[in-house]
């Protein structure tokens, strides 16, 4: 499987803010997409176009962006499936980048490609690649984010959330959040430090010291939500209005000693917006190719 398994058939700039040199540049690449596919493939990376040029906070960004369309046409359909996970079909096919589900033995969701082939194609269209969107032909829940190098690749399935699926991971891959959910299987119970490198979780819980001190209100509660049982995830009602920003306890796999900057975003539930904190990060980043 990989390269052998598919061919390289076309490349279009679907979104045009000016030189690439000048811009932050997503390159979007088919997976699993038979020659057949293309036009249905074309459909979808308009889709994720019309997400960057309508969903905060890259709708006020989004003439920072050139989006990149890279056709690939596979030699078969969609992912491998393997049945190491539970679900899984047990179905193995012949594409270009090697998708495949399972990629963790206890996720069927972990939805990965071969990175370096990935950050190849791109930049072999692309010199001034900063992240990929790879795009996998399949009906089936699932994505995965990564970085190889300075470019971060993000991949996303065609399940009906799957451009909220793609935003999640681009998110991970390229604008390096870390998961704000604590709520998974192999979560645990309290955080052994040290400080996370990602900027929207932290184990500290007081103001001003906390990393997002500048988007809090000084007379909020910090922190702001506790959870009292560290056994589980804290699933009750935030104390305090949506789109507070302060320190709610919960975060990167891990129910207490670490916190995130709200109640509720789109690294945490992926139908839930970016929150703030997450907001100022991606901003940050995209700033610099704002003409």
């Amino acid at each position: 499987m990989g390269v052998n398994d598919g061919t390289v058939t076309g490349y279009a700039k679907i979104l045009d803010n000016g030189s690439d040199g000048d811009r932050w540049n997503l390159v979007i690449l088919s997976e699993g997409y038979l020659a057949s596919q293309m036009t249905s493939f074309h459909l979808h990376a308009l889709d994720i176009v019309n997400i960057f040029t309508t969903t905060p906070p890259f709708d006020g960004l989004s003439s920072a962006i050139n989006i990149h369309r890279v056709d690939i046409e596979s030699n078969e359909e969609g992912a491998d499936d393997p049945t190491s996970c539970s679900g899984g079909t047990g179905t193995a096919v012949d594409t270009f980048l090697d998708a495949s589900f399972c990629g963790d033995p206890s996720r069927r969701d972990l939805l990965t490609v071969d990175q370096d082939l990935a950050v190849d194609t791109a930049f072999d269209k692309v010199i001034n690649t900063h992240a990929v969107l790879v795009l996998v032909n399949s009906s089936i829940y699932g994505g995965s984010g990564g970085n190889k190098a300075s470019v971060g690749v993000a991949v996303s399935s065609l399940h009906p959330d799957a451009f909220n699926i793609a935003l999640h991971e681009l998110g991970h891959s390229a604008f390096g959040l870390a998961d704000e959910y604590d709520n998974n299987s192999g979560a645990q119970n309290h955080h052994p430090g040290p400080e996370p490198s990602q900027g929207n979780v932290t184990l500290v819980d007081t103001y001003p010291a906390i990393k997002w001190n500048v988007l809090i209100d000084p007379t909020t509660p910090m922190p702001t939500k506790k959870n009292g049982n560290c056994s589980k995830s804290d699933t009750s009602a935030s104390p305090v209005p949506a789109g507070t920003v302060g320190a709610f306890e919960g975060a990167a796999y891990y129910h207490c000693g670490v916190y995130r900057g709200e109640f509720n975003c789109k690294m945490r539930n992926l139908k839930e917006p970016f929150c703030a904190v997450c907001d100022d990060i991606i901003n940050a980043a995209l700033f610099p190719f704002f003409p």
